[in-house]
């Protein structure tokens, strides 16, 4: 198995424990969408190049529905999201892009 393919297991796997670990249903399809972005292409590499974006997009869906007050993560939520972020940031920047903002991101 590659590490592109053990990578897009890993996201999937955190996603899928972040969804069943949710109680707020609007919290439940944003999850539900960033994995569906993701795993869509049936190509390995068009799904590596999904997950950055759909990561990114479900923290944004995740912190409105914070600040609305709509729904509060928990510590292992919060964990999960963090190693969703770290992973995608790590794995999954690609170019010049990554390889400037790598310390910023190895700060964390």
């Amino acid at each position: 198995m590659s590490n592109k393919e053990i990578s897009i297991l890993h996201v999937n796997e955190l996603l899928t424990k972040l969804y069943d670990s949710l109680d707020n249903d609007t919290a439940k399809k944003a999850t539900q969408k960033a994995y569906n972005k993701i795993n869509r292409p049936t190509k390995l590499s068009a799904k590596f190049k999904e997950v950055l974006e759909a990561i990114e997009n479900l923290k944004s869906g995740l912190s409105r529905l914070s600040l609305a007050k709509q729904n509060r993560l928990t510590k292992e939520q919060e964990e999960i999201i963090y190693e969703l972020t770290k992973l995608s940031r790590r794995s999954f920047q690609k170019g010049f892009e990554g390889l400037l903002f790598a310390g910023v991101w190895s700060a964390q």
